[in-house]
C-alpha cells in the first residue's frame, strides 16, 4: 500500500486568501468611485446629478428593495422634484435682464395705435397677455395675420427665457359657426390656440412647455349682449408661468392662468409691478 501524502497536504495560505483579496479590491474600487462621485457633485447641477443617480442605480441594481417607494427607481433621488420636461441647464438660460428686455419690447408694441387690443400684465405667477382676435386672425379663420407675427416672435423670446408652462387659450363669441373647417366654435377656438402654439414652437419654444386650450364662448369676459361685448370676448390669451417654480402637469391647470388673464379686465395695458 502506497501512502500519498499530497492528499493531506494543507493548502498554502495565499491560495485561501485569493477570494478575499478579490472581494476586498472590488469593494475599494467601488468606494473610490463613490468618493469621486461625491466630489464631482460638490457643485450640483440637477441634470448632471440625475445622470449620476442613474449610474448609481445601475451599479446597485443587484441589491434587493423591500417596501415603499424606491427613490432611485423613480428618478427623484429621494429629495429632488420630478424633472421639468425640457428644462435647460441654468447656464443655457439667459439672465433676468434679457427676459425683462423681451417683456419691455412687447409693452412697446402694445402702445402702438394699430395694436389696440394687445394687453399685457406681469404678475407674481407669470406673464399674462391678451390679444383681440382681430389682431391675430381674420373673421372665422385660424391663420395668423402676417403683420402680427413679429409680436408672437417677441412672446416666443420671452417664453424661451423663462422656462416653464406656456398656455395658449382660444376664445370665441356666441355667434355660431358651421363651416367645413370649423363645425362649431369649439373647433375654431382650439385650432386658433394651436396655430399660436405652432408659431411659438417654430421660434424655439420647446414643445414640452406648450399647452393649447379652446373654450369657445364659455369663458366670456363680458355678456354677449351686443357687438362690442362679442368683440371683447373673441380673443387669444397667453400665459407664461414663472419658470421652474411651476411643475409641468398634463392636467388643464387653468386656475392660475385664468386668474392672471382675467385680472386685466377693462384696464387696457397694465404696467403694474408683479403681485
Amino acid at each position: 500500500m502506497i501512502f500519498d501524502a499530497t492528499r493531506f497536504r494543507k493548502k498554502k495560505p495565499e491560495e485561501s486568501e485569493d477570494g478575499f483579496m478579490v472581494c476586498y479590491s472590488s469593494l475599494m474600487i467601488l468606494l473610490l468611485t463613490f468618493m469621486i462621485l461625491m466630489v464631482t457633485l460638490a457643485q450640483v447641477k440637477e441634470p448632471r446629478f440625475r445622470k449620476a443617480i442613474g449610474s448609481v442605480k445601475g451599479a446597485f441594481a443587484f441589491l434587493p428593495h423591500t417596501g415603499g417607494d424606491n427613490p432611485l427607481a423613480n428618478g427623484s433621488a429621494g429629495f429632488l422634484p420630478k424633472e421639468l420636461p425640457g428644462s435647460p441647464d441654468s447656464s443655457e438660460v439667459e439672465s433676468p435682464g434679457a427676459y425683462e428686455q423681451a417683456v419691455q419690447e412687447i409693452r412697446e408694441k402694445a402702445r402702438r395705435p394699430e395694436l389696440v387690443g394687445l394687453e399685457i400684465e406681469e404678475r407674481e405667477s407669470g406673464l399674462a397677455i391678451r390679444v383681440s382676435d382681430v389682431l391675430v386672425f381674420a373673421r372665422g379663420s385660424a391663420d395668423i395675420r402676417e403683420d402680427f407675427l413679429p409680436v408672437l416672435d417677441l412672446v416666443a423670446e420671452a417664453a424661451k427665457l423663462r422656462p416653464g408652462k406656456v398656455s395658449v387659450v382660444g376664445h370665441t363669441c356666441d355667434l355660431p359657426i358651421a363651416t367645413d373647417a370649423f363645425p362649431s366654435n369649439w373647433e375654431l377656438s382650439i385650432v386658433r390656440a394651436v396655430s399660436v402654439i405652432h408659431r411659438l414652437e417654430d421660434k424655439g419654444v420647446p414643445p414640452e412647455w406648450l399647452y393649447a386650450y379652446g373654450f369657445a364662448d364659455q369663458l366670456a369676459l363680458v355678456p354677449h349682449a351686443d357687438e362690442e361685448g362679442r368683440r371683447r370676448n373673441r380673443r387669444v390669451e397667453i400665459f407664461i408661468a414663472n419658470g421652474v417654480s411651476q411643475q409641468l402637469s398634463r392636467e388643464p391647470a387653468m386656475a392660475d392662468e385664468s386668474g392672471g388673464l382675467r385680472a386685466l379686465g377693462d384696464r387696457g395695458v397694465c404696467e403694474s409691478s408683479p403681485g
